[in-house]
């Protein structure tokens, strides 16, 4: 066991013991690094371990005992980045619930490249799925890499629609990257891993919460220049995203049928403030994007010409 996986197993161990805490298991590993401890077997330094995180002694030596096969048992393709990794994207380390260790199977480098998220409802209409292939095909026709979260509907159309335009793709789950979901996209997530990027910020030990998901958009957010909410349901994941990347001050893109769509909220709510774009055809995504990378306004907008929807 190298010495990430070896970091990754101790701060896994900590995650345990302290029942899910993140913030407490990352204030104990914390000073685990500082007391030069995280580089050598845990088994040494179990009783310090506890006073650290505050438990028995057992509680540690029961999850490490636990967690270890299952690290040990990792896929070799798995790539496991800590703050310090060479390919660690540090367009995250600014942002809230930022993950303590990523597992990667793929193109690592991905991570750090421009990238879009284009993500949406599991259960889109014939003019959202157009939407996302478009989209996605226009990003990766302009460099961009996309990314989504592997989910059935507008994600699963996103992912594929990128590898068919010959672009890589990213997918950012909620669950260890040693697990299939949906179970639909195996091979998707398989094809994803050997052209492109699988990303989790979940170790092969978690054992998968509803609310993971919402951490898995947090991060796929932080790892993307914008995210366009091709179609979604009030209070859908995908619009949980669009608040997250504005409350990280990133771009949100929205199209204009969404807005004109009455039967649904958030497209309104979302559709004046900073950093939002109302579009109509997706050719002029990546235009406008540029252009707002390039100003770095932080409000005001890109001059917008109103376009008759065209997908393709």
């Amino acid at each position: 066991m190298d010495s990430i996986q070896l970091q990754a197993l101790h701060y896994e161990t900590l995650l345990k013991a302290a029942k899910g805490a993140e913030a407490k298991a990352a204030h104990a590993f914390e000073k685990a690094v500082e007391y030069s401890i995280i580089n050598e077997s845990l088994v040494l330094h179990t009783q310090t371990y506890a006073e650290l995180l505050g438990v028995e002694a057992s509680a540690i030596s029961n999850a490490y005992y636990d967690i270890r096969p299952v690290f040990e048992a990792m896929d070799s393709s798995v790539h496991i980045l800590g703050w310090d990794s060479p390919h660690w994207p540090k367009q995250v380390d600014s942002f809230a619930f930022r993950p303590r260790f990523l597992y990667v199977q793929g193109n690592e480098s991905l991570l750090s490249q421009s990238s879009v998220s284009v993500i949406g409802t599991r259960s889109p209409s014939l003019e959202g799925k157009q939407l996302a292939l478009a989209t996605a095909k226009s990003l990766t026709k302009a460099g961009y890499v996309v990314a989504s979260g592997l989910a059935l509907g507008i994600d699963g159309v996103a992912h594929k629609a990128a590898l068919a335009a010959g672009g890589p793709t990213i997918a950012v789950i909620g669950t260890p990257i040693n697990a299939f979901y949906p179970p639909e996209h195996r091979d998707l997530q398989l094809e994803i891993a050997k052209v492109g990027a699988v990303v989790s910020r979940f170790s092969p030990a978690t054992v998968t919460q509803k609310w993971h998901f919402l951490l898995r958009n947090r991060l796929m957010s932080a790892l993307s220049d914008a995210s366009v909410v091709v179609e979604d349901r009030d209070g859908g994941g995908a619009v949980r995203q669009a608040a997250f990347a504005l409350e990280q001050k990133k771009y949100l893109f929205i199209y204009q049928s969404s807005v004109d769509n009455h039967s649904i909220l958030w497209p309104r709510q979302f559709a004046n403030q900073s950093r939002v774009f109302v579009i109509k055809k997706s050719q002029d995504l990546p235009r406008l994007l540029n252009q707002a990378k390039k100003t770095r306004e932080g409000v005001g907008k890109p001059k917008q010409k109103a376009v008759q929807l065209n997908l393709f």
